[in-house]
């Protein structure tokens, strides 16, 4: 029995009996420096081999039948299903936000959201560039400011 790879059909299973045995070929691939028109599979998105399955088929589907680029498919499979909750919500509201007439602070209010969501957060012990949100006003080290300019001046060092 030969078994043929496609990508679009279930993972096929086969049961060995004692005795039985498997040959197995591989495509070689061409050499280094050698131009073949075929060898940009590597450069393509690829799913990792521990996708489910169901993953599988959505993206042989969307790739072969629908045929969208790899940008597209990469977008559609680094972001996880949370992100695409949220994507789906919001828009879900936009449109309720539109009749409301809340158009634009719907739009104002999800950029907000997006800032001081990914404004992330310190480790305790780190300073902030911003010697305002540092505990006694604490500056970094070789920071510039009038202060700094001002003594220079006083002590002749400017």
């Amino acid at each position: 029995m030969v078994l043929h790879d496609h990508e679009d059909e279930d993972d096929i299973y086969v049961r060995f009996n004692d005795g039985d045995y498997l040959i197995v070929a591989v495509k070689p691939k061409a050499p280094v420096g050698l131009d073949i028109d075929d060898d940009d599979e590597d450069l393509k998105f690829q799913l990792p081999q521990s996708t489910c399955q169901w993953k599988k088929k959505l993206y042989s589907f969307l790739r072969n039948r629908m045929k969208l680029p790899d940008i597209v498919l990469m977008a559609i499979f680094s972001l996880g299903l949370k992100a695409w909750a949220l994507i789906i919500l919001w828009f879900t509201l936009a449109p309720i936000a539109h009749k409301l007439d809340l158009g634009p602070l719907y739009i104002l209010g999800t950029g907000f959201c997006l800032i001081f969501l990914n404004l992330g957060r310190r480790q305790p012990g780190d300073v902030s560039a911003y010697s305002i949100f540092n505990e006694d006003f604490r500056e970094l080290p070789g920071t510039l400011n009038a202060d700094a300019i001002d003594r220079d001046i006083r002590t002749g060092q400017f």
